[in-house]
């Protein structure tokens, strides 16, 4: 018997498929008929963390595909580091398109799903009709890798992106997957200022009284089970490779994002302490950007404020022509 979905996604006839792509194979999620539009999760997320704008996009005659993304749930997982780059984690995404027989595919990322997102339309823009971004802006390719530039700005203090280098991250996260990741959906995070040492992220996370109604138990459920097969290591290696992904981008450089964009936002996003400036160089790198906005929420759009996301999303679908 297949397991419950949350969100009463099971009422939306999920289909999941294994799709050979890059070299893996990923399984997807898909619903729905009409005009395809790609849903990329991010960390720790999986594909039914988009259940709300799933069943709204289903509801308004797409068809949506959702893949458990490389060292997610059923999806493959290479042992290699290296095999984690964005410039590979792009070409799973152009190779979701050609099994789905898109010459030019929309696609929509939230958070880690959001940095493959913008990568895969700044390397392959001819593949792609319109590109999403929610939570993390495209900053461009920067005078040096992100890993280096987190060193220098953060100095001896705490930030998660340089705990994660270390085997000791996802052994904790391990230890209970079900805590690890109710912690980090439902937690409150206040790490700016907070000195390195030996406390990991799960003990700089303030659990509040009372669990959110936006991230309810048969979710949390859910996705504890999307973590069985592999843990957390893979997805960490995503983490990993900052400056493999510089390098390998270097004719890139100065290149900005040249097709239609929409970037969302939230205020209370702890990822993104800067929200309310994102306006300022957005623009430089995103010549196309249609949209580009701060909703009141944090950092689980989706889940958070879903028909508020809802709306733009349909509002860029619009803009597409889609």
């Amino acid at each position: 018997m297949r397991q419950q979905l949350p969100y009463g996604l099971d009422q939306y006839g999920i289909r999941f498929r294994r799709v050979a792509t890059n070299g893996i194979h990923l399984n997807v999620a898909e619903a729905g008929e009409g005009p395809l539009v790609f849903l990329l999760h991010g960390f720790p997320e999986c594909w039914a963390s988009w259940g709300p704008q799933i069943k709204f996009l289903v509801d308004q005659g797409y068809k949506v595909v959702a893949p458990e993304m490389r060292g997610y749930g059923d999806s493959d997982a290479p042992e290699d580091v290296a095999a984690y780059d964005t410039v590979e984690l792009a070409a799973d995404v152009i190779g979701l398109l050609d099994a789905y027989d898109q010459e030019r595919g929309v696609i929509i990322g939230h958070d880690w799903g959001c940095i493959v997102a913008w990568h895969t339309a700044w390397l392959h823009p001819e593949r792609i009709k319109g590109v999403g971004g929610l939570s993390v802006p495209w900053f461009g390719r920067g005078q040096t890798d992100t890993l280096s530039a987190l060193k220098r700005q953060m100095g001896d203090n705490y930030f998660y992106i340089l705990d994660f280098q270390n085997a000791a991250a996802h052994e904790a996260l391990n230890r209970d997957k079900a805590k690890s990741l109710e912690a980090i959906l439902t937690g409150h995070f206040d790490l700016l200022g907070q000195k390195a040492g030996d406390q990991g992220l799960l003990e700089r996370i303030t659990m509040p009284e009372r669990r959110p109604d936006y991230m309810p138990q048969e979710f949390l459920d859910y996705i504890t089970s999307r973590y069985q097969r592999h843990g957390f290591e893979p997805v960490l290696n995503w983490y990993r490779n900052f400056e493999r992904t510089w390098q390998r981008t270097a004719d890139q450089d100065g290149h900005t994002i040249t097709v239609p964009a929409m970037y969302l936002t939230g205020s209370k996003d702890w990822t993104n302490r800067y929200a309310d400036s994102i306006g300022l160089d957005m623009h430089e790198r995103c010549s196309d950007l249609r949209i580009n906005e701060v909703l009141k929420a944090g950092h689980w759009l989706g889940q958070e404020e879903p028909e508020l996301l809802n709306r733009k999303i349909a509002e860029f679908l619009a803009m597409l022509g889609h």
